[in-house]
C-alpha cells in the first residue's frame, strides 16, 4: 500500500477544492466529507493518516460542539477574560473567528483548536481499534471564513 493509499482527507462544507489544492498528489478517492464513521472505516482499512481540512465551526462541531470549548481555548491561549466572555456569547463559529482575528489571537487560538481536533481524531481512531494508542496520525488544517486559505494547522506525520 502506497503512502497515498494510507491517507484519508476529510473536508468541511465547501472545502473540497482547498483540500485538493493542499494535497494535489493524492487521488480523488482519498477525499471525503467530514464524518466520524469515515475515521472508523479508515482504521478498519489500515490507513496510517487522517487529515481534516475545515473551518472553525466544523471543527468545533466535530468535537461535539461542547459548550465552553471555544471559550476554554481563548482562556488557555492567554487571551484574557474579556475576550473569552465575548467568545462565550458568540452565536457562530464565524463570530469567534472574527473575534480572535480582531484581537490578533487567531494564530494561537486556531492552532489550539486544530490540536484539540487532531486529538479528537486520534482518540476516535484508538477507540475504533480498541487500543489506548491511535493507529493513525492526525493532521488538521483550519481554513479562513471563505474556506480558501489556511490560517492554522496542527498534527503529526504517519510513521
Amino acid at each position: 500500500m502506497t503512502a497515498a493509499e494510507k491517507t484519508l482527507v476529510m473536508y468541511g462544507d465547501g472545502a473540497r477544492d482547498a483540500a485538493r489544492r493542499m494535497l494535489p498528489k493524492l487521488p480523488d478517492a482519498c477525499f471525503v466529507p467530514i464524518a466520524a464513521e469515515r475515521v472508523r472505516e479508515a482504521v478498519e482499512a489500515g490507513l496510517a493518516q487522517v487529515v481534516m481540512v475545515a473551518r472553525l465551526d466544523e471543527q468545533a462541531a466535530f468535537l461535539g460542539g461542547a459548550a465552553g470549548l471555544l471559550e476554554s481555548i481563548t482562556l488557555d491561549m492567554d487571551c484574557g477574560p474579556a475576550l473569552a466572555g465575548r467568545v462565550a456569547e458568540a452565536t457562530s463559529g464565524q463570530d469567534v473567528y472574527e473575534l480572535w482575528d480582531a484581537a490578533g489571537r487567531l494564530g494561537p487560538c486556531g492552532r489550539e483548536l486544530c490540536r484539540r481536533t487532531a486529538g479528537g481524531l486520534e482518540r476516535l481512531a484508538a477507540e475504533a481499534e480498541g487500543s489506548a494508542a491511535s493507529p493513525v496520525a492526525a493532521q488538521v488544517v483550519l481554513l479562513d471564513a471563505t474556506g480558501e486559505r489556511m490560517v492554522g494547522m496542527y498534527g503529526r506525520m504517519a510513521r
